[in-house]
């Protein structure tokens, strides 16, 4: 919680953030947990900080496709600015990581269609 509280002081004394969406959930209500991440995207690309989101897809462990909440979470990361997005157990464990990969690329593929960079550069 103490990272969360002093996310500005973080972010001007680092080259770049990772945010953990798991992470995150422990330290805020799940209300809450959506509009800090968007905040702190925003800063981070105000600043020219590169982010890392560890946004997973949990239901592509064990099934070929996401649950359209999921897809609509990796559009959103892409949308919202994400310089990157770290994939963990669907790749590392999961029954089909070669499908995971693809679909993902597909999805931030057509989220960075529709992207605007003039927001922030």
């Amino acid at each position: 919680m103490e990272g969360l509280s002093h996310f500005d002081e973080i972010l001007r004394e680092a080259d770049g953030i990772i945010l953990s969406r798991g992470n995150l959930g422990i330290y805020l209500p799940p209300e809450k947990v959506f509009l800090f991440r968007k905040s702190a995207l925003y800063k981070c690309n105000m600043a020219g900080k590169p982010t890392v989101l560890t946004l997973v897809v949990d239901s592509m462990t064990d099934n070929l496709r996401p649950t359209r909440a999921e897809a609509t979470d990796v559009a959103n990361a892409v949308l919202d600015g994400s310089d990157a997005i770290l994939l963990g157990a669907e790749t590392l464990r999961g029954l089909y990581p070669i499908e995971t990969i693809s679909t993902f690329g597909r999805i931030c593929s057509e989220a960075e269609k529709v992207f605007n960079q003039d927001l922030y550069w």
